[in-house]
């Protein structure tokens, strides 16, 4: 391809996506970040490049993350053994500030600064600020103790508003604080769908480490791309401990009249462009 050719493709592309830009300007997109998007250094240099491009054309960006992996390994270092019921992460009084220490300290402060060199303006957070969120302690699928494990009660979303109307975009860390005022760790995927509900979202969008949702896990051809949101509720409990939180945040998110829920793969560079300014997009889809 010559040069003039690879002009034109690039003009082409941007023609594509400026209907995506005008539908999507001045609306809220929240975008949970998970996986490679976190633990791969150029990956989240990408992710980051991604959601700079999404909110300076206008889009009002909110980012949510978790660091499971992160934690895990922060808990083995510290000699304690990470243990999961249900995908749960069983979480003692010594975990809760390991949790603490990961996401607030490492992981949310790592993102702020990414997002700023990009350009943007990027403000951390977790729950437990400005009364974001509010979550009540849970216990296993069979009522095991989970210890400082939350679900989210409600979310009071007046700070986020405020945030985004002054041209700051929030991002916020999966910790809540429980009816007694202290700390709990909650599924991250949960948050999302539980803020992206409460702002009324355009779309929520989940970065992970698979291509979207399998019907048979053990089946690369079962990909779905697109499916409805009574589809995925008869899903929900075949699928595996990783993707059944994103499906319940899912059902939650569209049934509280958020837009559009997509699972992309964030080991795919521009993965967000891809689906938000493209006709193709990647992963799967889910409508209300």
């Amino acid at each position: 391809m010559n040069s003039a050719e690879q002009a034109g493709s690039k003009a082409a592309t941007l023609i594509e996506a400026l209907p995506y830009i005008r539908s999507y300007r001045n609306q809220v997109v929240v975008v949970k970040i998970g996986g490679a998007a976190l633990d791969d250094e150029r990956l989240a240099r990408i992710v980051a490049e991604d959601l700079a491009l999404m909110a300076l054309v206008g889009i009002r960006l909110v980012v949510v993350h978790g660091g499971g992996p992160q934690v895990s390994e922060a808990m083995t270092d510290a000699g304690l053994e990470p243990t999961f019921v249900g995908g749960l992460r069983v979480t003692d009084e010594k975990a809760m500030e390991l949790v603490r220490r990961v996401l607030l300290g490492s992981i949310n402060s790592a993102l702020v600064s990414r997002l700023q060199s990009t350009g943007l303006n990027p403000v951390g957070l977790s729950g437990s600020d400005g009364g974001l969120l509010e979550a009540e302690q849970i216990g296993g699928p069979e009522g095991q103790d989970l210890g400082r494990v939350g679900g989210v009660v409600s979310v009071r979303p007046d700070l986020a508003n405020s945030l985004l109307d002054d041209g700051y975009t929030p991002v916020i860390a999966s910790i809540a604080p429980g009816m007694d005022g202290n700390p709990l760790n909650v599924n991250a995927d949960a948050v999302a769908g539980a803020i992206a509900a409460a702002l009324g979202a355009t779309k929520l969008v989940f970065l992970t480490n698979v291509e979207g949702l399998y019907r048979d896990l053990g089946d690369s051809g079962s990909l779905v791309s697109e499916l409805k949101l009574e589809e995925l509720k008869a899903m929900v409990s075949d699928l595996s401990s990783g993707m059944r939180p994103k499906a319940e945040a899912a059902v939650t998110a569209l049934a509280s009249g958020v837009g559009k829920v997509h699972i992309l793969d964030g080991r795919v560079e521009h993965a967000l462009l891809l689906e938000v300014f493209t006709e193709e997009g990647i992963g799967t889809q889910v409508l209300p």
